[in-house]
């Protein structure tokens, strides 16, 4: 009660984390219809309700098509592997493919008008943190969503 009498009523807190859920790894051939199933996989782990969804589906979706296009992925055989979990300090979104010629790498913005090339870019200004880990058998790029949306 405050002194006139009213009483206090708390707002909803919208930055409560959201709770965490099983920890999920998939397969995928390194093809392209993996980005639309990898794009299902975190849709069906996070569910609409949580507040970072979009977010994450958006970022795993780009990490997911440069290892199709830019990694031995992309060639037949290829696979990339998808790990999500979810917890209250957010998501982590991990895809592993087989490697490539070089370290993914933002690029910079294209002045003649490009629709491809801005994966990383929307990860750099999405993600909490992002990181590549390489080594001889491939490599491992993760980023971190806020478990409250970007």
């Amino acid at each position: 009660m405050t002194a006139t009498g009213r009483q206090l009523v708390s707002a909803p807190d919208l930055a409560t984390p959201a709770p965490a859920r099983a920890p999920v790894l998939s397969v995928l051939p390194g093809t392209p219809q993996a980005v639309s199933a990898a794009r299902q996989i975190a849709r069906q782990l996070l569910g609409a309700e949580h507040p970072a969804t979009e977010t994450a589906v958006l970022l795993l979706s780009e990490l997911v098509t440069n290892s199709v296009l830019h990694s031995k992925s992309g060639e037949p055989g290829g696979s990339v592997t998808v790990a999500l979990c979810s917890g209250p300090a957010g998501i982590l979104i991990q895809v592993r493919d087989d490697g490539g010629p070089s370290e993914p790498r933002v690029s910079a913005i294209s002045a003649d008008g490009a629709e491809h090339g801005y994966g990383l870019l929307l990860v750099d200004a999405l993600a909490e943190r992002w990181g590549t880990i390489c080594s001889p058998d491939g490599r491992v790029t993760w980023c971190r969503v806020a478990g409250t949306g970007a």
